[in-house]
């Protein structure tokens, strides 16, 4: 048993951790200022902070002590904001939450003699691929304050490394599943199944021929917690995926047949800032941890309803 810290784990993958944690019978401690979280998330076995990130970087004080009385050896940073679109508009928020409060926070675990340190990274700090699927080799050119905030975080890590705590940085793909909303940016498949369960019209902003990774939030938990058992390098970086494209086009289709759902997308122009194609390499985090999603689309629609 380990007493373990989630940052963001009242949201949509945080709080999907939170009971894959607690079902393994660690102690798990939540921050999380509910900006996006439920209050539906919460699982009454673990202990709730509803703290803001941003508070740490002028005082981390209040988190240093909340790592040494509770006893924390691994913490999991889940905590972002992860709206493209926000990010661009409101590009100082964004930078404030992914990269400013991630340093203050991967401080205080320096200071506080953490052991391992999670970090739930993205797909878009690579930009653009220039091949598929991209792999950690992949050069590194974000089109937006998301991509480039996860990437600073991620640079200063590696600056932090080299000392007792672990540092595994996950390159996350697509990740869908249940408690994902469908009222915010960039959960296509909630959006998708929201709509159709209301017969409501479904918009493709392209051809619908571009194509994602998407791997079922149980397949993403269950490597988060395979690490626990694990011990890596100090730093490490390892992309999160299945290898596997899909188009929009299967995701509609897979959806459509799960819903009986007969009206066909209403086509309109791709939004400036969309990568077109977008996969994520499965290699090394089998080979590190052996692990490799077991849920495949189809599969994970009817998982759905």
């Amino acid at each position: 048993m380990k007493n373990i810290l989630v940052t963001g784990g009242c949201g949509f993958i945080g709080s999907n951790l939170v009971d894959k944690l607690i079902l393994a019978n660690h102690k798990v401690f939540v921050i999380d200022n509910m900006s996006t979280g439920q209050e539906s998330n919460l699982n009454s076995m673990a202990n709730y902070l509803f703290h803001d990130i941003r508070d740490y970087i002028t005082d981390n004080e209040k988190l240093f002590k909340i790592i040494k009385d509770n006893n924390i050896k691994v913490v999991y940073h889940l905590a972002a904001l992860s709206d493209v679109r926000l990010s661009i508009n409101d590009p100082i928020q964004c930078y404030n939450v992914n990269q400013f409060a991630s340093i203050a926070i991967l401080d205080v675990c320096v200071d506080a003699d953490i052991k391992k340190l999670i970090f739930a990274s993205t797909s878009a700090v690579y930009g653009t691929p220039i091949y598929q699927p991209v792999d950690e080799n992949h050069s590194l050119n974000p089109i937006s304050p998301y991509g480039l905030s996860k990437l600073a975080f991620e640079q200063y890590a590696k600056y932090k490394s080299g000392g007792d705590m672990e540092i595994i940085i996950f390159r996350l793909p697509n990740v869908y599943g249940p408690r994902q909303r469908p009222d915010l940016e960039g959960g296509v498949v909630a959006i998708f199944h929201d709509l159709m369960s209301k017969n409501e019209d479904v918009t493709f902003f392209g051809d619908g021929q571009q194509t994602r990774d998407w791997v079922h939030v149980n397949d993403i938990t269950k490597v988060f917690t395979i690490l626990l058992e694990k011990s890596l390098k100090y730093y490490e970086i390892i992309p999160v995926g299945s290898g596997i494209q899909n188009t929009l086009w299967d995701l509609f289709n897979y959806l459509s047949s799960v819903l009986n759902y007969n009206k066909p997308p209403i086509i309109v122009q791709e939004r400036n800032g969309d990568i077109k194609h977008m996969c994520m390499s499965g290699k090394k985090v089998k080979k590190l941890l052996q692990w490799e999603p077991t849920i495949k689309l189809a599969d994970g629609m009817k998982m759905l309803s």
